[in-house]
Parts: C-alpha cells; sequence; structure tokens
C-alpha cells in the first residue's frame, strides 16, 4: 500500500467519524488547535483546558436561548450545586467526583464551553457584538466564532445548538450538530463520564 493511499484511507476515516451526529469516537492522532475570543477580547484557547473534558455548545443568534438552556442543564447535570445560583457562584461550582479514584487522584473537572457563531463580520461590528455579549453575561465567559470557524471544522445545525466533546488532551471524541434528544443528552452524558475515567487511567 503506498502512503498516499493510507492518507487517503486516513482521511476517509476521519471523516466518517466526523459524520457520526451522536456516537463516542476514537481519539483523533492529535489534539484539536481550536483558537478563538472571547467577549472581553481576550483569546480564548482550547489548549488552556488541558486535563479537563470539554463540551463546547455552539450555535448562530437564533440559537442563543436553546444554546444557553443545553450548556447550563450539561453544566448542573456535572455541577449540581450550580443549579439557581447566579452565574457567578455557579462556574465554581464543585465537580460531581468520580467513584472508586486511586489515593492522591483527581476528578477531573467538566468545562462547559458557550460559543457565540457571529459569522463572518467587519471590525467595528466585531466590537459591537463583544459589547452586547459582555452586557448580556459579565460573569460567565463567551467565546466568539467571528471567522464561521466551528461551521467549516465540525458543521452546524442553523438555529440549534451544536455540541462537541473534548477528552482531556484535547481530541474530539463525540459531535452533535442539530438539538440532542433526550437519548442522545444521556449518550453524552455516558462518553463525558468514560473520558473522566479515561484521564486519570
Amino acid at each position: 500500500m503506498t502512503t498516499s493511499t493510507r492518507a487517503a484511507k486516513r482521511s476517509a476515516l476521519a471523516l466518517a467519524l466526523l459524520a457520526a451526529p451522536a456516537a463516542a469516537q476514537p481519539p483523533a492522532a492529535a489534539p484539536v488547535d481550536l483558537v478563538l475570543e472571547d467577549q472581553f477580547d481576550r483569546k480564548a484557547d482550547l489548549a488552556d483546558l488541558r486535563g479537563r473534558v470539554v463540551v463546547v455548545v455552539y450555535g448562530d443568534r437564533k440559537a442563543t436561548d436553546p444554546c444557553r438552556a443545553v450548556g447550563e442543564a450539561l453544566h448542573v447535570r456535572w455541577h449540581p450545586d450550580a443549579k439557581g445560583q447566579p452565574p457567578a457562584k455557579a462556574r465554581t461550582a464543585a465537580v460531581v467526583p468520580l467513584d472508586n479514584l486511586k489515593p492522591g487522584q483527581t476528578s477531573p473537572d467538566v468545562v462547559v464551553v458557550p460559543v457565540a457563531c457571529c459569522g463572518k463580520v467587519p471590525g467595528p461590528v466585531r466590537g459591537l457584538i463583544r459589547g452586547q455579549v459582555a452586557k448580556a453575561s459579565p460573569d460567565a465567559v463567551v467565546w466568539l466564532d467571528f471567522a464561521d470557524t466551528l461551521k467549516g471544522m465540525f458543521g452546524q445545525a442553523a438555529g440549534e445548538p451544536n455540541l462537541l466533546v473534548f477528552d482531556a488532551a484535547g481530541r474530539l471524541r463525540m459531535k452533535v450538530n442539530g438539538t440532542p434528544d433526550q437519548a442522545t443528552t444521556d449518550r453524552l452524558a455516558k462518553v463525558v463520564q468514560e473520558l473522566r475515567y479515561e484521564a486519570v487511567k
């Protein structure tokens, strides 16, 4: 088998895995390079969250409210003390510990990252959007995608929440394009728990 044939097969496999909408995926060969910005004009880098399982919830403007609902529900699922708390306190709630850990092992956190997909807009409009998001969400960080980065890399259902699950090494392990039903949400929760245990092995 030639090198080009092997490369083509690897590419086909990668595309097939990404096409699976709600199934756990084997780890990719390398972490995903994802760098955006937040509403405070700061760099937002997936690499800064290494060691934690990351769930990215993203969508366009029409998906703002459903994305918020999905993101809050997922955060509370692993941080039950956050329920009913204001955002500043909710984001500091402790993660549910894993069972049967060895002495000295700590339970990996689950970080839910909301991303507003703003589309390709001019610089002055970006500043306006940042200000609007900062005013609406002064205590919870929201990543902003001004280049259709997530849509280009992972696909995006218009007007609906989209979800990505990254393991503690920053590798994509699951994606969901469109509003997750209960069965999909339950599978996502199972995948996240498996990745938390995988991270402490």
